[in-house]
């Protein structure tokens, strides 16, 4: 029974390396272990031909720290509870210095670009070519626009041209009256006259009226508030000056009451 069992353990143990060997394992394995429990370890133990040790994985463990923030306002170090990133690069929008915004002109011309060189550059219109035939026929129906069409065509249409165009053809719009007030008054307005501008004189008399009351009554109260203040503060200070005259007469009259004094020699 011990022959058979020996040799059904080497059986089983030649088949398994052939396995291994023949599924490309055997020398592939990089971070990776096999563990046979039980009778397979001792299986493998009798194996004739055994495996090499297996290097294990290298296992790296990075604390990852989040980028300190570059920015002006906060001194290195400051704790930064979160940083906010936005897709513009330096951009910062409590900060009031961003100098990485370049300012323009009108034109959308760099403003540190002289303006003897940014006004000799012809800033023209640009329309896709699909929009070509609809421009061609605009300016065949209407001769007056054919010029400023085929300067559009051409790339050649500047503001100016376009202003231009636009005040030479624009008309004026339809008002609806009836939806406006009358810039007149009626004869029936104009009896009342009188009677508003007393209106108006009276609303502007109360106003008078009570800004002044108001300002007698809050100055009244600011000066009787203050007083109030400097009599109590002058209490104080006259309870406070007196004690120290008091504590300096004690101590001056009545020595023999002195308390945690130096005991005198008998020569002072």
């Amino acid at each position: 029974a011990q022959a058979i069992l020996a040799l059904l353990q080497r059986v089983l143990a030649h088949q398994l390396s052939q396995a291994i060997r023949m599924a490309g394992l055997l020398g592939s394995f990089t971070g990776k272990t096999m563990r046979v429990v039980g009778r397979q370890s001792a299986m493998m133990r009798m194996a004739p031909r055994s495996m090499p040790a297996l290097p294990l994985a290298i296992q790296q463990r990075q604390l990852h720290q989040s980028p300190a923030r570059q920015a002006q306002a906060v001194n290195p170090g400051f704790p930064v509870m979160w940083t906010i990133v936005y897709d513009k690069p330096g951009w910062d929008p409590e900060m009031e210095l961003e100098y990485d915004v370049i300012p323009r002109d009108e034109f959308g011309v760099p403003a540190h670009i002289p303006p003897e060189v940014s006004t000799t550059i012809r800033h023209t219109y640009y329309v896709p070519p699909q929009y070509y035939p609809f421009l061609k026929k605009l300016g065949d129906d209407t001769p007056e626009l054919k010029p400023y069409m085929d300067k559009l065509m051409n790339g050649e249409m500047t503001f100016d041209d376009y202003e231009e165009m636009f005040y030479q053809f624009a008309k004026p719009l339809k008002i609806h009256r009836p939806l406006i007030p009358m810039p007149y008054r009626s004869a029936e307005e104009m009896k009342k006259t009188e009677e508003v501008a007393w209106e108006g004189s009276w609303l502007s008399f109360r106003q008078r009226v009570i800004g002044d009351y108001l300002s007698r009554h809050y100055l009244r109260d600011f000066i009787a508030g203050m007083g109030v203040g400097l009599f109590f503060a002058w209490v104080y200070i006259q309870g406070h000056r007196q004690y120290r005259i008091d504590m300096k007469l004690f101590y001056l009259e009545a020595p023999e009451h002195k308390i945690n004094w130096v005991t005198p020699r008998g020569d002072l």
